[in-house]
């Protein structure tokens, strides 16, 4: 058991504890690090690239466009590869649904892989595990806070 008081434990578990600080540090680089410096390296460069103006809810809500057209470029840079590749199924359905959303938007087709560099690649790959492991997170936490140990969650506001 870590020798920190109780009350800055998120489990009295230890094994939980550490995943939930684990989960918790991936959250925070994600909100603070990685969103930024994807809207400073992806999302900028294409929009003034591509001259990309007034996309969805570009003159509503800044955060909601901004999310919108990282995941845009992301997709974009991401599933190029396999834009020509023969796949089946749900796979194919998404690839070709996602090229198809974005020659509707631009009225063009784009190569974002082409003019990426290869800190944006990796950032791209940075940016869907994290938000992978944000997600399949949710689901340890609910079972921890609602089944394991709600009483501990009650009492530490969770």
């Amino acid at each position: 058991m870590p020798t920190s008081p109780p009350e800055f434990l998120l489990s009295p578990n230890i094994y939980w504890h550490y995943g939930l600080l684990i989960w918790a540090l991936v959250m925070f680089s994600i909100l603070l690090i990685q969103l930024p410096v994807a809207y400073f390296s992806i999302v900028r460069p294409f929009d003034k690239k591509f001259e990309i103006q007034e996309f969805t809810l570009e003159k509503g809500i800044f955060y909601v466009s901004f999310l919108i057209r990282l995941f845009n470029y992301v997709s974009g840079i991401l599933l190029q590869p396999y834009k020509g590749r023969p796949l089946k199924g749900l796979a194919k359905r998404f690839v070709d649904g996602r090229f198809n959303y974005q020659k509707s938007v631009y009225r063009k087709t784009i190569n974002f892989r082409a003019h990426a560099s290869r800190f944006q690649i990796c950032l791209c790959y940075v940016l869907v595990v994290s938000t992978v492991i944000m997600f399949a997170g949710l689901i340890p936490l609910l079972i921890h806070n609602f089944i394991l140990y709600p009483e501990f969650a009650a009492a530490h506001g969770g």
